[in-house]
């Protein structure tokens, strides 16, 4: 018995190393942040990681601890080394494969690796350019030594352990399930009455350093095994407080103004500019240079200077743009069809007003649900990358900006008015790939991210300068507002942290011949869910069923915020300061400005409420 005691205490340890060496690994791949860290914060990770790092062991030991149990029974005791590899090269092989995708995603999407990778991984080939393209050789090579160290630690101090196991009395079978019962205390992180969560790593101001605390495999396991649900997790109130709530800060003040075109439908043409940060536009106060085309538009139009993405990927942009619907923690309501054509639609009340519609865009359509969404929005025309020349694709998403450009002013050109439609751009996505001259050098991402934003600047500029040419630019309003954000500022100690409004702050600029008003700045504060509903409101259309989570911009509110969503929680934004609450810590993270308690509770009533809302679609 004692043989398999060794056995059962080098199987556990040898996980625990696992993930103590991973989160090392972690730490080396991502050193500009890790270094930045106080020292003693630096060694917290590892301490404050260890509950979830010893649940994840015990989850993985569990197996083999069933096998040592049943080693009593001599049949098993002779193929027990062939069951062990198979488990221990199953478990290293998958595990191993989530550590290495997590080191390149977490650089790009800003989270650790969970559960709505796999939705991604239904189109593999968008999946690796939304994280900067095929895995670079680097991240490849090391995934892979990382494995095969582990199998030969695992040879090395573990396999003769099991090597060296006796044959016993099958009535040692049941002591020996005692190997198990052991197990459920770290399983669940202690004999506390709530299992662990990853909130239990948290424990910084430093954001990155609870993020290094977490552990990628026992995060997204936990998150495919709560899914979504029919629950809502964010009940802090009875439901009709959490509305009320929402209701009494969204009110708008005064009665609704007057049809903006009186008597005439303007053509709409909306840009939905890909990772339009706002810190990559001078005219919003980011990078000077970037965008000049943009800067100088901005002088011709209407600036929205406090306007902010619903939030954090494209196709929770995309909705809460076209259907006013905010970003749930958990994941996209996009992904689910039978939830998204519920939705209310931009689209569908245009057309009803007799618009035509189409919406273009030189990626793969089918990503992330996109082209179902676009179908049930009933668009009359959708373009995606199939329709233009291979010859004119990037490595990996499709057509470059310039491209669909010209297409889209070529059909526009022969649409009958009223339009209405999207243009979703595509260059200033990862991996950054634009034709023609380098506009911003450096081979950095942060150089490239900038350099594609210049080179989609140039193209939107361009197109504008045609437009005006035609026919119907005079009765044409354009609206140029971003997808989402992104982080673009080198890292330092004035970084923000993850999910802090820097990051969710994007332009939204109005001009064309519909547009009276020239070198306008707006400074109320707005997000994507309100679009829908401010150009219904000007345009004097009813909608066929309510945006219940945007208000017209044209109305001031009783309260004036702007909310985004982000994997983990929520962001607020208030005309004092701005709040970032976190999921996983169970708690407000950031503030900044002066933030009243009314702001946390009003937080609180739309996570609850628009996570409510999707669970009843």
């Amino acid at each position: 018995m004692r043989t398999r005691v060794r056995a059962f205490l080098a199987t556990f340890g040898f996980w625990l190393g696992y993930f103590w060496m991973a989160r090392v690994l972690f730490l080396l791949y991502h050193r500009a942040e890790a270094t930045a860290l106080p020292a003693g914060e630096l060694a917290l990770t590892f301490v404050k990681g260890f509950r979830l790092d010893a649940s994840g062991a015990a989850y993985l030991t569990a197996l083999p601890a069933a096998l040592l149990v049943l080693s009593a029974f001599r049949p098993l005791l002779r193929t027990l080394p062939a069951l062990l590899w198979t488990w221990i090269g199953i478990t290293v092989t998958g595990c191993t494969l989530l550590i290495g995708a997590d080191l390149e995603l977490f650089r790009h999407w800003d989270r650790r690796i969970d559960g709505m990778v796999i939705e991604y991984l239904k189109t593999p080939v968008e999946a690796l350019a939304s994280t900067g393209g095929t895995p670079r050789a680097t991240l490849v090579v090391v995934t892979v030594l990382f494995g095969a160290a582990a199998v030969a630690a695992f040879r090395r101090w573990v396999a003769p352990a099991w090597t060296r196991l006796e044959p016993i009395h099958p009535a040692w079978s049941v002591p020996a399930l005692l190997f198990i019962g052991l197990l459920v205390i770290p399983a669940r992180g202690g004999v506390q009455t709530v299992s662990v969560t990853q909130s239990s790593a948290y424990f910084s101001r430093h954001q990155f350093a609870n993020f290094a605390s977490l552990n990628a495999a026992w995060g997204f396991f936990d998150s495919l095994t709560r899914g979504t649900g029919r629950v809502n997790p964010y009940v802090v109130m009875p439901p009709d407080s959490a509305r009320a709530e929402v209701e009494r800060a969204a009110a708008p003040v005064g009665p609704p103004p007057l049809p903006a075109w009186p008597g005439i439908r303007p053509n709409i043409l909306v840009i939905l500019w890909e990772s339009g940060s706002a810190d990559a536009f001078s005219a919003l106060g980011g990078e000077p240079g970037i965008t000049p085309r943009f800067d100088a538009l901005a002088r011709e139009g209407i600036l929205f200077r406090r306007f902010y993405a619903g939030g954090d990927r494209t196709d929770k942009g995309l909705i809460a743009t076209l259907s006013g619907f905010p970003t749930i923690p958990t994941g996209s309501i996009v992904k689910t069809p039978a939830k998204a054509r519920s939705l209310p639609k931009l689209s569908t009340d245009l057309a009803r007003a007799g618009y035509r519609t189409s919406f273009y865009y030189g990626g793969e359509l089918e990503f992330a649900s996109i082209q179902a969404y676009l179908i049930e929005a009933g668009f009359d025309r959708i373009v995606g990358k199939d329709e233009f020349p291979r010859a004119t694709w990037n490595s990996k998403w499709g057509a470059h900006d310039g491209v669909v450009a010209d297409r889209l002013l070529a059909d526009l050109d022969e649409t009958a008015a009223p339009f209405f439609s999207v243009w979703l751009t595509l260059s200033s996505h990862e991996p950054f790939e634009t034709p023609g001259p380098t506009r911003i050098t450096g081979s950095d991402w942060r150089s490239q991210y900038l350099n594609s934003m210049a080179y989609t600047d140039g193209v939107i500029g361009d197109l504008i300068d045609r437009a005006r040419t035609r026919k119907w630019w005079q009765r044409t309003l354009v609206v140029i507002v971003a997808d989402h954000g992104r982080r673009v500022a080198a890292l330092d100690a004035d970084a923000p942290p993850r999910g802090s409004a820097r990051l969710f702050h994007i332009p939204m600029l109005w001009l064309g011949g519909a547009v009276p008003a020239r070198d306008s700045v707006v400074d109320a504060i707005g997000s994507q869910v309100d679009l829908a509903p401010t150009l219904l409101e000007m345009l004097g259309i009813a909608p066929t069923q309510p945006y219940p989570w945007g208000r017209s911009l044209l109305r001031p509110k009783t309260r004036p915020f702007a909310y985004y969503g982000f994997a983990v929680g929520y962001g607020l934004i208030t005309s004092s300061g701005a709040l970032v609450y976190d999921g996983r810590a169970g708690r407000i993270t950031s503030r900044t400005g002066q933030v009243d308690p009314a702001a946390d509770r009003l937080g609180r009533a739309l996570l609850q409420a628009t996570y409510q809302d999707y669970l009843d679609r």
